[in-house]
């Protein structure tokens, strides 16, 4: 309707101005090819769009490096409702997206998720601080432990928790404690669903990734050892 009223507007203007008048089936044709023109168009921006945002979304899924002199400590944490077990995993990566160490680990008569995600960041943050690494930034799943940290006076009903946290950070001078959704922190979340529901329950601490992993690290290191 709208490029109809139009070439009927343009069509008057021409009648009136020039006296000429345009073939009314071939009026009604070209009004018919510029609506598929337009419809057309329309639909490949649709696409276009819709394209560059599972671009976006695939981009921000994958993990971030930190920045050069820092390291990144990927919290991994996962929770058996049935068994009461947290497993606890923590992976140190540098701006490369290098794997230095990793770390796994068992917490029993675990009550909820959040209990989990608590003792596995202050035993991370502890055994970075044994370690004696410095400039770490500490990622984890988990906004309610991040803002705690950041926005203290907020949580006024949870200053126990605040406390047992910045107790194990003064240990480091330089640091940094970040939320990064499971997508982004999917090596160390794997590691710790091994722990929580795969019965992997040994303690240890090693070097480099886990073999079973390799793959998984790897590809994500090459994106930045350019």
């Amino acid at each position: 309707m709208p490029w109809l009223i139009w070439f009927l507007w343009k069509n008057r203007n021409n009648l009136l101005f020039e006296g000429k008048q345009s073939n009314l089936m071939e009026m009604i044709g070209k009004t018919f090819e510029e609506s598929e023109l337009w419809s057309l168009a329309q639909t490949h921006e649709q696409r276009l769009e819709e394209a560059q945002r599972k671009e976006a979304l695939e981009v921000q899924k994958k993990w971030s490096p930190p920045p050069r002199g820092w390291v990144k400590c990927n919290i991994g944490v996962g929770w058996s409702k049935r068994n009461q077990v947290g497993g606890g995993v923590w992976v140190i990566r540098d701006h490369k997206g290098k794997v230095l160490l990793h770390s796994r680990r068992a917490f029993y008569l675990i009550k909820n998720l959040h209990e989990a995600k608590l003792k596995a960041l202050v035993w991370a943050i502890e055994s970075i601080a044994d370690h004696h690494l410095d400039r770490v930034i500490f990622a984890i799943d988990d906004g309610d432990l991040t803002q705690m940290i950041l926005r203290p006076k907020a949580w006024p009903n949870f200053k126990g928790e605040i406390g047992l946290i910045m107790e194990r950070l003064v240990r480091i001078e330089w640091w940094r404690l970040v939320k990064e959704c499971r997508d982004n922190n999917k090596g160390a979340f794997l590691i710790a669903q091994s722990v929580a529901k795969g019965g992997c329950l040994s303690s240890y601490v090693a070097t480099g990734g886990p073999r079973w992993l390799h793959e998984f690290f790897e590809s994500e290191e090459k994106l930045f050892s350019g």
